[in-house]
């Protein structure tokens, strides 16, 4: 997984910054799972209501880790549906990405789970020949089952632009960095938040730990 000796916290680039309607939904669905968390622990994923998540919910998604290497969609928005051109509910978290992304982004949700951490993965997608690759984000907040143990994510992915008549698949972005924030309890003193390499990145990507 990740090697905890990297302990860098380099500042985000505004090379992958998304326009402020997709960054709006991003901080919508981080508040509410805020809002759930108590001082000391992770919300329950019972506490969720999508009904709350308003703006949100088209993008969001809700994953359950069954085993280690297997984290399922259970819930998924209609843009998601809309940018993948299937009904993603009961396959893998790996179906967000393209096969060149698709253990680097494994790898990263295995970690969230196992820290537990929120993660904010910046993407990519292709568009066709001779136009920018769409821009994207993925946001990773972690939540507890009814046992307490952090089996579940709660999710949103979020892509600028209008899109085409196809599906798209995510490369991890080259320009931009990794967010992924220990959740050291109580949240009260959460001081020790660690950037790790991701295995079998490319040099471009960088790590970056959020101390707000």
């Amino acid at each position: 997984m990740f090697d905890r000796s990297d302990t860098r916290s380099d500042h985000h680039t505004t090379a992958h910054r998304l326009p402020q309607a997709e960054q709006a939904v991003l901080r919508l669905l981080e508040a509410d799972w805020r809002q759930m968390c108590s001082d000391t622990e992770i919300p329950v994923h019972a506490q969720l209501d999508p009904h709350a998540l308003h703006d949100a919910l088209p993008h969001a998604f809700l994953l359950h880790r069954t085993a280690p290497a297997a984290v399922r969609i259970r819930v998924a928005g209609q843009r998601l549906h809309d940018l993948l051109r299937i009904d993603p509910r009961g396959m893998s978290f790996g179906t967000f990405f393209t096969a060149a992304a698709r253990d680097v982004a494994m790898n990263i949700v295995e970690s969230a789970f196992d820290a537990p951490a929120i993660v904010g993965l910046p993407l990519t997608a292709a568009r066709g020949l001779g136009r920018q690759p769409m821009k994207a984000e993925l946001l990773l907040l972690p939540m507890r089952d009814a046992a307490g143990q952090t089996t579940r994510m709660m999710g949103a992915l979020v892509a600028a632009g209008p899109l085409g008549n196809r599906s798209y698949r995510f490369d991890i972005a080259e320009d931009a960095t990794l967010r992924f924030d220990d959740l050291d309890l109580p949240f009260a003193d959460r001081r020790s938040h660690r950037a790790r390499p991701v295995p079998g990145q490319r040099p471009m990507l960088r790590l970056v730990v959020n101390n707000g």
